[in-house]
């Protein structure tokens, strides 16, 4: 560990952020990244179109709207021209019938005829990785905001905000640094800062996109990475009850906080940290030195899943959802449903980790093909029917059997994610073709599992809309957590051992499926 704070580093103040309410102690920290700087090409004006959506456009406006027919005359496939006029319809082009909406003409004309003056220019962002896990964080900056700071002679920082000094803890940097990210990993984490901003911006009603969000909506591409990274600290605080309770404000003025998983996982080898935290307790005399949230949850995985657990493909998340559920389990009536809420979230993202696991074990590509884009009633009777050959239950929720095609295609032949029914969907159509698929052992087991499964996929997706919350939202976190370990168990099964390939690892800290968070007066 390092003696003291290296002088020349760079303390980058945002405006970190607290749940909405909070009135409890919190303490100021400082976390260690290392910030990579990234060349990015980008559009100058967001309603340009490319090559495709123009061409498409173009027959569109002729009267032409059946992709078989936009796909001659322009020779291309028609899954293409599918495809392009889903982005059509997603910018606000066309509506669901291939209408063209208002002024879009307008919009069309401007793009291809001043195409010349609108070649893509070229920017530099910053990404920050977690020194200790090697994890990009989900967030992007296009311009760095520095704290002033003083160094002591006792060799640790004081922050300078204006009239008020802050001494906040500091966690230094690991003796090895971990490989650097990959532009697959960076456009990850670009992807998840964006979806961030757009539930942050649901949550509080503000329609402003904000000068980075109009950034990031531009970002199609990395250029480069920069092959030495910058130490930096990011300045935020943790809040909370002592070890049994607290989270890291995002440093970067988001609702949701990265930095929280990534700070309990460090406790464990942190004494220092731990004790940090363990001051936020008014009680800490009496808390227990050696109560560790992280070793509870890995004892009670292993109860679950035996002593090979470490080797687990779904450690991670496996462990995220054991930390959530831990601490709605222990949460005061006041922060239950918040709770509630982040265990449901954690859960999701252990369920799409499994979806993605069977995916990788047993291919989808090509599975699409069983169905008809626009055919309900035909794509009804196909997934209906892959159910039947394997022995599920029926009939299965329409939620499942009313999939679109296109997501569908996504799903199977991409390394999505965000869309768990059609990926379900494209795991039980490839079923038929691969003897050994685990959904043949899991109709044998739990005929009802499509059903059991669909059901949890809404529990959790309830849970992270913004909106009214169901009467028995709490009392669903611990049936869907046992549901997915039930899941966990029939798809994997002995062979739960990691066998992705270092290559295929995302490499990206995950978001919290948290809301509810409001700026405070810091």
């Amino acid at each position: 560990m390092a003696a003291s704070f290296p002088r020349d580093a760079r303390i980058l103040r945002f405006n970190p952020r607290a749940p909405k309410g909070y009135q409890g102690r919190r303490r100021d920290l400082l976390w260690p990244v290392l910030a990579y700087r990234v060349g990015v090409p980008v559009s100058p004006r967001t309603e340009q179109m490319d090559l495709f959506q123009r061409a498409v456009f173009g027959v569109l406006l002729h009267g032409v709207n059946d992709p078989q027919q936009i796909a001659d005359i322009l020779n291309l496939h028609p899954d293409l021209v599918r495809i392009v006029k889903s982005h059509l319809l997603e910018r606000g082009l066309i509506d669901g019938d291939d209408i063209i909406k208002p002024d879009a003409e307008r919009r069309y004309r401007a793009a291809r005829f001043d195409l010349g003056q609108q070649a893509d220019g070229f920017t530099t962002g910053y990404v920050f990785q977690d020194p200790f896990t090697g994890l990009l964080l989900p967030r992007l900056v296009e311009t760095l905001e520095t704290a002033d700071f003083t160094v002591q002679e006792h060799g640790f920082p004081e922050l300078l905000l204006g009239e008020r000094v802050f001494r906040p803890y500091v966690e230094f940097l690991p003796l090895e640094k971990p490989a650097p990210p990959r532009a697959e990993d960076v456009m990850r984490a670009f992807e998840s800062f964006n979806k961030a901003q757009r539930r942050g911006r649901q949550a509080t009603h503000d329609d402003d996109d904000g000068t980075e969000a109009r950034f990031l909506n531009r970002v199609k591409r990395v250029n480069f990475i920069e092959r030495e990274p910058e130490v930096m600290y990011l300045s935020t605080f943790i809040f909370g009850h002592g070890l049994s309770g607290w989270e890291v404000a995002d440093p970067f003025g988001l609702p949701t906080s990265p930095l929280t998983a990534l700070a309990h996982k460090r406790l464990t080898t942190s004494r220092s940290l731990r004790a940090f935290v363990q001051r936020l307790s008014e009680e800490s005399a009496e808390a227990d030195p050696q109560r560790d949230p992280v070793e509870e949850a890995l004892d009670s995985l292993q109860r679950e899943f035996g002593p090979q657990v470490d080797a687990h493909a779904l450690l991670q998340p496996l462990l995220d959802a054991e930390l959530a559920v831990a601490e709605f389990r222990t949460a005061p009536d006041s922060q239950r449903l918040r709770r509630a809420r982040q265990a449901l979230g954690a859960t999701r993202v252990l369920t799409e980790h499994l979806l993605r696991e069977v995916r990788s074990r047993y291919s989808t590509a090509g599975v699409e093909g069983f169905l008809i884009e626009g055919d309900a009633r035909n794509n009804l009777r196909r997934i209906e029917a892959a159910a039947e050959a394997l022995s599920f239950t029926g009939p299965l929720p329409a939620t499942l059997t009313s999939v679109k095609r296109s997501d569908v295609h996504w799903m199977a032949n991409r390394d999505q994610s965000g869309k768990l029914r059609p990926l379900l969907v494209s795991l039980l159509l490839s079923a038929s073709t691969h003897a050994d698929h685990p959904f043949h052992a899991a109709a044998c087991n739990a005929p009802d599992f499509l059903q059991q499964f669909d059901e949890v996929l809404g529990w959790c997706g309830e849970a992270a809309h913004v909106g009214p919350v169901p009467a028995d939202l709490e009392h669903r976190v611990e049936p869907a957590l046992e549901r997915v370990y039930q899941a966990i168990h029939l798809l994997l099964g002995v062979n739960a051992s990691s066998t992705v390939s270092p290559e295929a690892t995302i490499r990206v800290a995950i978001e919290p499926q948290e809301l509810e968070f409001d700026d405070l007066d810091l």
